[in-house]
């Protein structure tokens, strides 16, 4: 809402404004790289945005990998020098970005002085001894209470568990994608990858979880599914249960992160209700301290499950923070309000991306 405001009233300034969030802006910073054949490729991508955007307002900055935090502070240095302003909504205070990533201590310190530099950091938030409002929540609660009802059912059809869940997937299938013969569709993605839609019925798609965050996809392969598809379904997501989830955890919130914020509709079909979706990995990633993780990280690595050293704990503390917001979305996700916001939403969406 706080960058969207910012957004508009920079356009009204007549400033070059850039809105994107952060995950697609890093598919096209690296693209942009690729294909810069001179030294210096992140300066010169650099200096070319600073020549186009007065303004760059990312949502959802965050720091996941080693190639990130590299490029980062070389790009921001140009960006700053050039006196572009950053305006960046993130859940991570920058001290604690890449919390126990490969070498953080090489290349995140000098970043985090520069941001402490250049940028006035805001913290929203109750404090500790407050606790933090969910409005999702409380819309949630709000909309059920009141036995809200869409089009073609009510506000609840549209994240599914229990016993015969496949079946009111089948359901609101049917209900959705109309008399469209769903058929297989292939979806084009750089670098000469594709990704395989196993069932595709106009704007509507299906989706199974292991195909799309079960192996080897990530934002590329998200956002061609929200450029593509206004509703996305996605059957059997699993209840996430321990530290061998960890990779699955992060590819959904990705995934939630990217259809929540093009405003897709979802449908879910789900092995647990959302109030149980995390609470295993939650239990088994928070007890003990520190020290006590790290061992029980080293055993998982060691029997090659999870893949993560000791020394990275803090990104499964960050992907246990990550949970809490996709929960949240979840909810709000299968509201009525969410729902009807998706087609307005949809004839904003170019001038909002740029």
């Amino acid at each position: 809402m706080l960058l969207d405001l910012v957004y508009n009233e920079a356009l009204q300034s007549e400033l070059r404004v850039v809105r994107k969030h952060f995950y697609e802006f890093m598919l096209g910073l690296h693209k942009q790289i690729h294909e810069i054949a001179e030294e210096g490729p992140v300066e010169i991508a650099a200096n070319t945005l600073a020549d186009n955007a007065d303004v760059l307002c990312f949502d959802e900055f965050q720091i996941t990998d080693i190639q990130d935090a590299v490029i980062l502070p070389r790009l921001f240095e140009v960006l700053f020098l050039r006196g572009v302003i950053v305006i960046m909504t993130s859940n991570t205070a920058p001290q604690l970005l890449y919390s126990g990533g490969l070498n953080r201590h090489v290349h995140l310190p000098a970043f985090v002085s520069l941001l402490g530099d250049y940028c006035i950091v805001l913290g929203l938030g109750g404090g500790s001894t407050k606790r933090v409002t969910d409005y999702r929540r409380r819309m949630e609660a709000a909309e059920f209470i009141g036995d809200a009802a869409s089009v073609g059912g009510s506000a609840t059809d549209t994240y599914l568990c229990g016993v015969d869940f496949e079946q009111q997937m089948q359901a609101r299938w049917l209900e959705l994608a109309g008399n469209k013969a769903p058929l297989p569709q292939s979806l084009s993605l750089a670098m000469g990858r594709t990704l395989h839609v196993p069932q595709a019925a106009g704007n509507v798609c299906w989706m199974e979880f292991g195909m799309l965050c079960g192996s080897d996809r990530g934002e590329a392969d998200f956002f061609a599914l929200a450029e593509h598809f206004d509703t996305v379904f996605l059957n059997r997501v699993p209840r996430f249960a321990s530290l061998e989830d960890a990779d699955l955890v992060r590819r959904f919130v990705k995934l939630l992160d990217v259809l929540y914020d093009r405003r897709v509709r979802l449908v879910v079909g789900a092995a647990a209700v959302i109030d149980e979706l995390f609470t295993g990995m939650r239990a088994e990633v928070l007890k003990g301290d520190m020290t006590d993780l790290a061992w029980r990280t080293a055993l998982y690595s060691a029997d090659g499950k999870v893949g993560m050293a000791p020394s990275a704990v803090g990104t499964l503390c960050e992907a246990i923070r990550a949970t809490e917001r996709a929960e949240s979305r979840l909810r709000e996700m299968r509201t009525l309000r969410y729902w009807n916001g998706c087609k307005s939403y949809s004839s904003e969406s170019v001038a909002k991306t740029l």
